[in-house]
């Protein structure tokens, strides 16, 4: 479970980081949620709560029993965040 929590974060991680990069080079974000220009606060503001709370539920069906749950959440989070990080490379 350990393992899983620091890939999904870390491959979140690197979604955050080449959207940043992507942004100090002229590129918009392509998540509604963010805006086509979102500042560095906001970026992190919003990237850091989704994170906290998919870390937070992830750990709470894993401690309630529910440990296919917990790495269902967290194997989707890894997915999401290294596939946003590898689009972001190729703009």
């Amino acid at each position: 479970m350990k393992a899983l929590m620091l890939a999904m974060l870390l491959s979140q991680g690197a979604d955050l980081a080449t959207t940043h990069v992507g942004l100090s080079r002229g590129c918009h974000e392509a998540n509604p949620t963010f805006g086509r220009q979102p500042s560095l606060t906001k970026l992190y503001a919003i990237k850091g709560a989704s994170m906290s709370l998919q870390g937070a539920l992830a750990w709470g069906a894993d401690k309630s029993g529910h440990k296919k749950a917990a790495k269902g959440m967290l194997w989707i989070g890894i997915g999401l965040g290294a596939g946003a990080a590898a689009w972001n490379t190729l703009q």
